[in-house]
């Protein structure tokens, strides 16, 4: 053997584990798995007042929750209508909050003092809405659970 084979023997080894790898991953991602990621984005500082915005968020979300957790059909349910309820109220503050940027916007750009300060104010209390109706739908939603899956989710959460 030369050197040339000795070096791309090596390679030759690399890349048939590579693809030995890559299948070993594709066959065991075929299994039924409920991922934790929508669970991640829900931790941390954020876990306070985060809710999933949008339906299909809603159905991952509650899906890892119930898979981590073990939630019956009727705190599904319960959840489900509480995060749908923070939903609805989170898109007609998130115009709101859209109007008011607007408004800091139009108000710089006139080099008005006052809306300026006005808009800005408008702007505190609607994102203040915002993490309150967050807020107070996890808080529901916790009061709803047991108390091992209580000490369970706030381990999760950090």
């Amino acid at each position: 053997m030369n050197r040339r084979s000795l070096v791309a023997l090596p390679a030759g080894i690399a890349a048939f584990a590579a693809s030995r790898a890559l299948a070993q991953t594709q066959e065991t991602t075929s299994v039924a798995h409920v991922s934790t990621k929508p669970l991640l984005k829900h931790s941390g500082t954020k876990a306070a007042y985060k809710i999933p915005k949008n339906a299909a968020r809603q159905t991952r979300y509650l899906n890892s929750v119930t898979a981590l957790l073990s939630l019956t059909a009727a705190q599904q349910a319960t959840a489900s209508a509480i995060f749908t309820n923070a939903a609805v109220t989170h898109a007609s503050v998130k115009s709101s909050l859209k109007a008011a940027r607007k408004a800091i916007k139009d108000a710089v750009t006139a080099n008005d003092i006052g809306g300026i300060a006005q808009a800005s104010t408008a702007l505190g209390v609607l994102t203040g809405q915002s993490v309150a109706n967050g807020a107070n739908a996890n808080a529901a939603f916790f009061q709803l659970l047991t108390s091992d899956q209580q000490i369970k989710l706030s381990q999760f959460q950090g």
